[in-house]
């Protein structure tokens, strides 16, 4: 008898993050591109319901001055699942917030990464 195939293990269905390590584009010093992400693209992703309706949370994290990884900052958004991330991406509300990352990010250098099932091995709160 020959050996069953093996199956894949299945994408987990449930929350998700995406973590986007972004660099300004040339021509941007990092003060303008933090303020455009912050008071444009930002904005643009929060107030489009095709965009924010699939959205649990966005975080923008700036670079710390004394950071040397030579990106400008960290984007974070959180998913309710796979399904809500590629929903919020497709149409043509992802094709607005695509064609604006144009005007301050440098595409050839986004570095991105999805994350799911987070455990904390630490939690100080806010008196830690």
């Amino acid at each position: 008898m020959a050996d069953e195939a093996e199956v894949p293990a299945a994408v987990p269905d449930g929350p998700m993050a995406l973590h986007c390590f972004v660099k300004r584009r040339d021509g941007l010093s990092h003060e303008e591109f933090l303020d455009y992400w912050r008071n444009h693209h930002g904005p643009l992703i929060r107030d489009t319901p095709e965009l924010a309706r699939w959205t649990k949370r966005y975080v923008q994290h700036a670079a710390h001055p004394k950071d040397s990884s030579g990106y400008d900052g960290v984007a974070v958004q959180e998913f309710a699942s796979w399904d809500d991330f590629i929903a919020m991406i497709t149409g043509p509300a992802g094709d607005l917030m695509r064609d604006d990352e144009s005007n301050f990010l440098s595409q050839k250098d986004i570095a991105v990464v999805f994350t799911t099932d987070p455990v904390v091995m630490i939690d100080a709160g806010e008196d830690g």
